[in-house]
């Protein structure tokens, strides 16, 4: 799963370039915009009834069939409500053409909850390399589609058919091949329990995506879309390793957590092995290419993008550990304990929501700077409704995270003043440098924690 998550992203870094040089920031913020007003539709497409079903031990066929159509009823509806809102959106934000993005984008929320079940059937039979390859087509596919139309001239259409070249080709593979076929047949008893499942998930869904588009949505609205499509461009590259890392080792953590969901304290084990690794992972790398921003990324995409380094540089902090600790969210959901996460969640959510609000009025690099303050600042009291759910020692997650960062911190440091000024003026030597400089801090970090690594391994692997 991660290697195909890699492997799409290194595609996607391929051709940013590219598409950059025929987009305006001004087309990109227009398109972040439109994304953040149909990923509420998004989320409630699955209405997080993929998990629950995950869980059940044993297949019913009924009930996957009473969930499926359920599901497609409510992505229809969600479809045709973006596709007659969407004047509206436009209307609010004074931005000529938002209402025909977000209508050609509408469709996503069907083919999503069209293949949330036979999707939710894969996971279940752990076919992970297949999820994985099928990723990789479906980005590969998209990627080739945006670039072709960017370099025809069709502006910002290449963003919006991208996303639409993915999720169906991710939508058609997950049907094809997955075990389960649908019947016509709906029985609302086999609902009820997944019902009370999705009330907290999709409600801590919801905040969590109110908190993540709460910057997109304000920078839109109080600066524009210029400032929005930097800050909308930093983002796509902050999101590199919760994408890439965090997010596909979640989808096979969750299946062990859920194995084990009457053990708290196991969860908590394997909660406490999936920080260990994914710290190691993404704390260094993130920092040392924070270092290498100001000189790696006009040189990707073009000194006209230049002011993106520094907002990337001060947010890398926020996304490098809320991406390490993310493994929380699937110990929530193991252990049955979703109203929890939802207050969590609630509370996360409001006080960042503030921070950045206060921010907002001051530019996107005091957005960036918020934002790492807040992390920062939140990551105890996250470990603290974590344990409630999944107990573990918060001593042991500080320590997890503790050394990655140091080694982190001191490589962002040691490239951002010595290292990268020295090399930038030589386009192949910065980005050789670049790679051997995070090689060397992970193997810094990861020397003196060799055995706890092993043993994290091991606990991961363990059935």
């Amino acid at each position: 799963m991660a290697g195909g998550r890699v492997l799409s992203i290194f595609a996607q870094i391929l051709i940013l370039p590219i598409i950059a040089r025929y987009l305006t920031a001004a087309d990109f913020g227009a398109v972040a915009l439109a994304m953040g007003i149909v990923v509420f539709a998004q989320l409630l497409s699955d209405c997080g009834l993929g998990k629950s079903l995950v869980r059940r031990s044993e297949f019913v066929a009924e009930e996957w069939d009473s969930v499926f159509w359920l599901l497609a009823g409510m992505g229809t509806l969600l479809g045709g409500t973006l596709f007659l809102t969407a004047p509206l959106w436009e209307a609010l934000f004074e931005m000529p053409g938002l209402s025909q993005l977000v209508q050609a984008l509408a469709v996503v929320p069907v083919m999503q909850s069209l293949s949330a079940v036979s999707s939710a059937a894969l996971e279940r039979d752990e076919r992970f390399v297949w999820l994985g390859g099928l990723r990789i087509v479906a980005v590969l596919l998209s990627l080739a589609a945006a670039v072709g139309l960017a370099v025809a001239g069709a502006g910002v259409w290449c963003l919006i058919v991208q996303q639409l070249v993915l999720f169906a080709t991710l939508a058609l593979g997950a049907a094809a091949t997955s075990p389960y076929r649908p019947r016509l047949r709906l029985d609302p008893a086999w609902l009820t329990g997944h019902l009370r499942f999705a009330r907290d998930t999709v409600g801590t869904s919801l905040v969590f995506t109110l908190q993540r588009q709460a910057p997109v949505m304000m920078l839109g609205y109080v600066l524009g879309a210029g400032p929005l499509g930097l800050f909308s461009m930093a983002l796509r590259l902050l999101r590199l390793p919760e994408l890439g890392v965090a997010g596909p080792a979640s989808q096979v953590v969750f299946v062990r957590m859920a194995r084990r969901s009457n053990d708290p304290v196991v969860i908590g084990t394997l909660y406490l092995a999936a920080l260990r690794l994914l710290a190691l992972i993404i704390l260094p790398g993130m920092f040392c290419l924070a270092g290498f921003a100001p000189d790696l990324i006009p040189l990707l995409l073009t000194d006209r993008w230049g002011d993106v380094a520094l907002v990337f540089a001060l947010a890398a902090p926020a996304f490098a550990l809320e991406a390490s600790t993310s493994m929380a969210g699937m110990a929530f959901l193991a252990a049955g304990q979703t109203m929890l996460r939802l207050r969590m969640a609630t509370e996360r959510a409001t006080l960042q929501i503030i921070c950045t609000a206060v921010a907002v009025p001051f530019g996107i690099n005091t957005v960036a700077v918020a934002l790492s303050l807040f992390a920062l600042a939140y990551t105890p009291r996250l470990w603290w409704y974590a344990g409630r759910a999944a107990p573990f020692a918060r001593s042991e997650a500080l320590a997890a995270i503790v050394w990655p960062a140091l080694v982190g911190g001191l490589a962002w440091l040691v490239t951002a003043l010595v290292v990268s000024p020295a090399v930038a003026q030589n386009a192949g030597l910065l980005i050789a440098t670049a790679v051997g400089t995070t090689l060397v801090a992970w193997v810094i970090a990861a020397l003196p924690q060799r055995a706890a690594l092993r043993a994290a391994a091991a606990i991961l692997r363990s059935d």
